[in-house]
Protein backbone atom coordinates (compact mmCIF):
# COMPACT_ATOMS: atom_id res chain seq x y z
CA UNK A 1 0.00 0.00 0.00
CA UNK A 2 1.15 3.49 -1.29
CA UNK A 3 1.29 6.23 1.81
CA UNK A 4 -1.03 8.91 1.71
CA UNK A 5 -0.32 11.91 0.35
CA UNK A 6 -1.56 15.16 2.61
CA UNK A 7 -2.17 18.19 0.40
CA UNK A 8 -1.19 20.45 3.53
CA UNK A 9 2.20 19.23 3.17
CA UNK A 10 2.77 20.87 -0.44
CA UNK A 11 1.84 24.18 0.45
CA UNK A 12 5.19 26.11 0.69
CA UNK A 13 5.53 27.49 4.31
CA UNK A 14 5.43 31.20 4.97
CA UNK A 15 7.64 32.66 7.62
CA UNK A 16 5.56 36.25 8.97
CA UNK A 17 8.14 38.98 8.03
CA UNK A 18 10.40 40.25 10.90
CA UNK A 19 11.53 44.02 11.63
CA UNK A 20 15.45 42.83 11.31
CA UNK A 21 14.72 41.30 7.68
CA UNK A 22 13.92 44.79 6.30
CA UNK A 23 16.16 46.74 7.72
CA UNK A 24 18.49 45.74 4.47
CA UNK A 25 15.47 46.83 1.99
CA UNK A 26 15.13 50.10 3.43
CA UNK A 27 19.02 51.49 3.74
CA UNK A 28 19.26 50.10 -0.08
CA UNK A 29 16.19 52.77 -1.36
CA UNK A 30 17.79 55.62 1.03
CA UNK A 31 21.44 54.95 -0.86
CA UNK A 32 19.09 54.79 -4.27
CA UNK A 33 17.15 58.09 -3.74
CA UNK A 34 20.48 59.97 -2.25
CA UNK A 35 22.31 58.84 -5.49
CA UNK A 36 19.25 59.98 -7.76
CA UNK A 37 18.88 63.55 -5.80
CA UNK A 38 23.36 64.10 -6.44
CA UNK A 39 22.53 63.20 -9.99
CA UNK A 40 19.97 65.89 -10.22
CA UNK A 41 21.66 68.36 -8.25
CA UNK A 42 24.82 67.99 -10.18
CA UNK A 43 23.38 68.62 -13.72
CA UNK A 44 20.97 71.57 -12.34
CA UNK A 45 24.47 73.03 -11.41
CA UNK A 46 25.91 72.08 -14.75
CA UNK A 47 23.17 74.09 -16.41
CA UNK A 48 23.56 77.27 -14.30
CA UNK A 49 26.99 77.36 -14.63
CA UNK A 50 27.14 77.24 -18.61
CA UNK A 51 23.66 79.74 -18.60
CA UNK A 52 25.92 82.33 -16.68
CA UNK A 53 28.77 81.57 -19.22
CA UNK A 54 26.35 82.45 -21.78
CA UNK A 55 25.20 85.44 -20.03
CA UNK A 56 28.87 86.69 -19.88
CA UNK A 57 29.87 85.83 -23.42
CA UNK A 58 26.63 88.08 -24.15
CA UNK A 59 27.34 91.23 -22.54
CA UNK A 60 31.14 90.63 -23.01
CA UNK A 61 30.03 90.62 -26.95
CA UNK A 62 27.84 93.88 -26.45
CA UNK A 63 31.21 95.93 -25.03
CA UNK A 64 33.40 94.57 -28.07
CA UNK A 65 30.85 96.14 -30.25
CA UNK A 66 30.61 98.94 -28.86
CA UNK A 67 34.48 99.20 -28.38
CA UNK A 68 34.67 98.51 -32.57
CA UNK A 69 32.06 101.26 -32.83
CA UNK A 70 33.85 103.45 -30.72
CA UNK A 71 37.27 103.14 -32.78
CA UNK A 72 35.19 103.40 -36.05
CA UNK A 73 33.75 106.95 -34.70
CA UNK A 74 37.00 108.04 -33.89
CA UNK A 75 38.65 107.36 -37.01
CA UNK A 76 35.86 109.66 -38.91
CA UNK A 77 37.15 112.21 -36.76
CA UNK A 78 40.66 111.73 -38.10
CA UNK A 79 39.38 110.83 -42.33
CA UNK A 80 37.12 113.98 -42.18
CA UNK A 81 38.64 116.82 -39.59
CA UNK A 82 36.63 120.15 -38.87
CA UNK A 83 39.95 121.44 -39.91
CA UNK A 84 43.35 120.56 -41.35
CA UNK A 85 44.07 117.32 -43.43
CA UNK A 86 42.54 114.22 -43.44
CA UNK A 87 44.50 111.18 -41.95
CA UNK A 88 44.01 107.48 -43.09
CA UNK A 89 46.51 105.84 -40.90
CA UNK A 90 46.06 103.05 -38.19
CA UNK A 91 44.51 103.49 -34.84
CA UNK A 92 44.85 101.50 -31.66
CA UNK A 93 42.87 102.46 -28.31
CA UNK A 94 42.86 101.20 -25.43
CA UNK A 95 39.33 102.04 -23.21
CA UNK A 96 39.25 103.55 -19.97
CA UNK A 97 35.90 104.16 -19.01
CA UNK A 98 33.90 102.21 -16.89
CA UNK A 99 32.00 100.90 -19.83
CA UNK A 100 34.64 99.77 -21.63
CA UNK A 101 37.40 98.82 -19.30
CA UNK A 102 39.47 96.71 -20.05
CA UNK A 103 38.54 96.92 -23.97
CA UNK A 104 40.46 97.91 -26.84
CA UNK A 105 39.72 98.60 -30.74
CA UNK A 106 42.09 98.31 -33.46
CA UNK A 107 40.87 100.24 -36.52
CA UNK A 108 42.72 99.94 -39.77
CA UNK A 109 42.32 102.34 -43.04
CA UNK A 110 42.19 102.16 -46.90
CA UNK A 111 42.00 105.18 -49.19
CA UNK A 112 41.11 103.86 -52.71
CA UNK A 113 40.98 105.88 -55.61
CA UNK A 114 37.92 105.99 -57.71
CA UNK A 115 37.23 107.10 -60.78
CA UNK A 116 33.85 108.61 -61.57
CA UNK A 117 33.10 110.27 -64.77
CA UNK A 118 35.50 112.66 -64.55
CA UNK A 119 35.77 113.60 -61.22
CA UNK A 120 38.50 110.66 -59.15
CA UNK A 121 36.73 109.97 -55.76
CA UNK A 122 38.46 108.71 -52.70
CA UNK A 123 36.53 105.63 -50.99
CA UNK A 124 37.77 104.73 -47.36
CA UNK A 125 37.42 101.33 -46.21
CA UNK A 126 37.43 101.69 -42.44
CA UNK A 127 37.25 98.08 -40.13
CA UNK A 128 37.04 98.38 -36.55
CA UNK A 129 37.82 95.18 -34.43
CA UNK A 130 36.87 95.54 -30.62
CA UNK A 131 38.60 93.25 -28.33
CA UNK A 132 37.15 92.95 -24.65
CA UNK A 133 38.45 90.80 -21.85
CA UNK A 134 37.19 89.86 -18.27
CA UNK A 135 39.14 86.79 -16.49
CA UNK A 136 39.38 84.17 -18.93
CA UNK A 137 36.97 85.24 -20.94
CA UNK A 138 37.68 86.74 -24.36
CA UNK A 139 35.35 88.80 -27.10
CA UNK A 140 35.92 90.53 -30.03
CA UNK A 141 33.66 92.24 -32.84
CA UNK A 142 34.78 93.20 -35.71
CA UNK A 143 32.73 96.27 -37.92
CA UNK A 144 33.35 97.58 -41.36
CA UNK A 145 32.53 100.71 -42.86
CA UNK A 146 32.94 102.38 -46.27
CA UNK A 147 32.60 106.11 -46.71
CA UNK A 148 33.02 108.30 -50.00
CA UNK A 149 34.78 111.54 -49.75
Amino acid sequence: MYPKSHPESRQPTYYPATASKQRGSALVIAVFIIVVMLAVILSLSRLLLSSSESLVYEVQGSRAFFAAQSGLELALTRVFPLTGAASCSALSLNFSDDGLRGCRAEVNCQALSLPAGNVATVLYQLSSTGICQADNFITSRELVLEVRQ
